[in-house]
């Protein structure tokens, strides 16, 4: 039983037979976010509430379906038997969270420099554990060490760690299974120089959040409360551990549909939340600038780059920038229209990465119908 919750709890980006979604009452919730009109944002109603519905049609996991434009919820949609209540695991698109703890660590000077080795910072990581110095293939292995020795934050935080990975076949199965993640990871033979290629690598997320965890004071979820969560009115109320009872790095932290919104429009406002600056404006715009070539991704249209933990698209000439989650769960940041998009879902056996790409495509009609 304990091996098996493992694999529920820090399957990434597989297609699993999990109720995602606890469909909960989440009564100590903050105060709800400000609504308006559509019509005062340039907007049907009934144009929202169609897309809306169609959205719950197309995409019949779908609990939530959120719209922020100019400092007002416009448009809040629920179905399926959720509610804005029901608490959701955001799956992957807590990598996009991730990086925001990562940049409060460096606001306060805690989190090391980008370029610094892992190694530095999980030594006990730096000698293998797989063979012994007298196999015959004692060279290779000595090959692959020495480029472990360059891997970095940077290269985590970019995807591109070089590392032999596949996210959405067997090895992550393997990975799930392990009783020491960043040992299993660390392990993965190099297939190229760390920094030179996208590479979805769930691993190195799970990395770089245990690096993360090693580097700032006391607990990192109590750091991340006091630091962000806290002052920007968001409650986390779950994230699960791996078997050494580490936050996992990248998944499984569990929201509220307007939490999601509330983590979006941090991002919009650059960092600032309730009149304080939360986060530098510098790591916003730095974490979600371009940092690794991506031109496409199967479930992302219209992709241009990825970030630190953000995804990057273009869509009717706007810039997005995206957390993403298997299943559907998504927060999309829209600067230039000023507006956040969520939508959060169920996952089970039948869900998987093609609700992503639905509910993009679905976005489209929202953002293309924009006025300024």
């Amino acid at each position: 039983m304990k091996i098996r919750f493992f694999i529920v709890v820090i399957l990434f980006s597989c297609s699993i037979s999990y109720a995602q979604v606890e469909n909960s009452s989440a009564q100590d919730n903050q105060h709800l976010l400000p609504s308006a009109t559509p019509e005062s944002r340039g907007y049907s109603s009934k144009l929202l509430s169609t897309i809306g519905n169609d959205a719950a049609k197309k995409v019949t996991n779908l609990g939530a379906f959120l719209v922020w434009r100019h400092d007002a919820l416009i448009y809040e949609g629920y179905f399926h038997g959720f509610t804005r209540d029901s608490i959701f695991n955001i799956k992957s698109a807590s990598k996009s969270v991730l990086s925001a703890i990562a940049g409060a660590a460096r606001d306060r000077g805690y989190l090391p420099n980008l370029d610094t080795p892992v190694l530095a910072i999980l030594p006990e990581y730096g000698v293998p554990s797989r063979h012994t110095p007298t196999n015959w293939f004692a060279n290779d292995i000595a090959d692959d060490d020495t480029v472990r020795t360059m891997l970095s934050l940077r290269h985590l935080l970019t995807m591109q760690t070089g590392l032999e990975w596949n996210d959405f076949g067997e090895l992550i199965e393997a990975f799930t299974y392990s009783s020491d993640p960043v040992r299993f990871t660390l392990d993965i033979e190099f297939a190229e120089i760390p920094g030179h290629t996208f590479n979805y690598c769930s691993g190195g997320a799970h990395t770089f959040g245990v690096a993360l965890a090693r580097s700032v004071p006391g607990d990192l979820w109590k750091f991340a409360d006091s630091s962000i969560f806290t002052p920007a009115g968001i409650k986390l109320y779950r994230w699960n551990t791996d078997p050494e009872l580490r936050y996992i790095g990248g998944c499984d932290v569990y929201f509220t549909p307007q939490d999601m919104m509330r983590f979006g429009i941090l991002y919009l406002n650059k960092g600032r939340s309730n009149g304080k600056q939360i986060l530098s404006q510098s790591w916003v715009e730095e974490s979600t600038a371009e940092h690794a070539k991506l031109n496409y991704w199967e479930v992302l249209p219209g992709a241009n780059g990825y970030g630190y933990f953000w995804w990057r698209r273009k869509s009717n000439g706007h810039q997005i920038y995206v957390a993403s989650g298997i299943c559907g769960q998504l927060i999309c940041v829209i600067p230039d229209l000023d507006m956040v998009i969520v939508t959060a879902c169920s996952c089970g056996e039948e869900n998987g990465r093609a609700e992503i790409k639905r509910l993009h495509l679905i976005m489209d009609k929202i953002i293309k119908a924009a006025k300024y």
